[in-house]
């Protein structure tokens, strides 16, 4: 019976250490539906591919920029969010820290646990470059639209509808 009682407690043990090494490498986070798009950007037709929560920008085969390993894209977005006569780039993006390396003073340590961002991109030649990189959601985005061509519909796990458009410097909520 002890033997038995060890072997359990033994296996329980294992399994939490696996699903804890699957929580951390972010197995469980929210899946991007595969899907691409094709955007004309400067007389140029590129597709914005995501895959594999990866994205991805390409003229026909050739890769012009792919986002870092360690970002999880959930979805991606293309609107003109600033309403500056161009298209942005949106990524809906977890990755495991809440600033970056562009932690504020006065935050003592970053956080390390996955979080739930929202990336703007310029488009620069044929390549994304950033433009505005928020901080960790709160609430989280479930389901987001562009609306009215500049302004961002967003669901929450909640389902709370909320709708964003560009601020000075950042979204700003104007419902």
């Amino acid at each position: 019976m002890r033997r038995a009682l060890g072997w359990f407690l033994y296996g329980l043990t294992t399994l939490c250490m696996v699903l804890l090494l699957l929580c951390c490498r972010g197995v469980f986070l929210p899946c991007g539906c595969a899907r691409s798009e094709v955007i004309e950007l400067d007389d140029k037709s590129l597709t914005l591919v995501l895959a594999e929560n990866s994205f991805s920008v390409r003229d026909g085969s050739d890769l012009l920029w792919q986002t870092e390993s360690f970002l999880h894209i959930q979805d991606f977005l293309t609107l003109d969010i600033d309403r500056d006569g161009q298209t942005e780039l949106m990524l809906l993006a977890w990755r495991r820290g809440n600033y970056g390396s562009s932690r504020p003073f006065w935050v003592e340590r970053n956080d390390t646990r996955w979080s739930q961002h929202i990336f703007i991109y310029k488009w620069q030649g044929d390549a994304p470059v950033p433009q505005w990189m928020s901080s960790r959601l709160r609430p989280e985005v479930d389901a987001w639209a562009a609306r009215d061509g500049s302004q961002l519909f967003i669901l929450t796990p909640e389902g709370e509808q909320t709708l964003w458009q560009w601020g000075n410097w950042g979204l700003v909520r104007v419902d």
